[in-house]
């Protein structure tokens, strides 16, 4: 018996292919903007926790030695550092609204790897990414007893933003560095979105986290 049945084999047509990609098109550019947001916003979440993070370990490590992060030279007794940083990549250059001195924070001074205080023992001059050279008698912090290096205080020792840059502490001004008269603060402060830096610093102003900058406060110099 012959079959009478039928099938309609249409498919979608081009007129038709076109209006569905415009229509996804134009919702993929409504929603552009607001995804891109969350993800700086989610960015910017992670940055600000990060240097909470930071600076609540730089307080343990003062807290177990009994010196901030500004040694190099000469073992820990040693005070040159000017700026800690989390990792080699540096932001450079200042933002649109910049304070004074804020391209300071990515080329001033005398540096040192935060990694080398907080992850391992080595608050002297031979810094190493593998740690070679921690715990030296008379050059590094005790490892037992009063005063002790207790860390690691951070996960790792190399640390980069969200957007791939340092974060830096300027330690320039932390107590027992600066010795002059205006009052300063120290962060752990990242440059931000933009890449740029805006936090002033300079030893003729007073600081305060500026522009798209994310900073946490460690510590007010007296």
């Amino acid at each position: 018996m012959k079959n009478t049945r039928s099938f309609d084999r249409r498919g979608f047509t081009l007129i038709e292919i076109v209006i569905a990609v415009a229509i996804v098109a134009i919702f993929a550019a409504a929603m552009s903007p607001m995804v891109f947001r969350h993800l700086e916003a989610a960015k910017v979440g992670k940055a600000q926790n990060e240097t909470e993070v930071i600076a609540s370990a730089v307080l343990s490590y003062y807290k177990d030695v009994g010196k901030w992060p500004i040694t190099n030279l000469d073992g820990p007794t040693g005070n040159r550092i000017n700026r800690v940083i989390s990792s080699t990549t540096m932001a450079t250059g200042n933002g649109p609204n910049a304070d004074p001195g804020a391209r300071n924070w990515g080329s001033y001074g005398t540096t040192k790897m935060l990694g080398d205080y907080l992850y391992f023992n080595n608050p002297d001059d031979n810094a190493s990414i593998t740690g070679s050279g921690a715990n030296e008698d008379g050059q590094d912090w005790p490892t037992s007893g009063p005063g002790s290096w207790e860390g690691p205080y951070i996960d790792k020792y190399d640390l980069s933003d969200p957007w791939g840059h340092a974060y830096v502490i300027n330690s320039h001004y932390f107590p027992g560095r600066y010795t002059g008269s205006i009052r300063h603060k120290v962060f752990v402060l990242s440059a931000g979105p933009n890449g740029l830096w805006e936090t002033g610093f300079s030893d003729a102003t007073p600081e305060n986290v500026q522009g798209d900058d994310v900073g946490t406060l460690i510590t007010i110099t007296n």
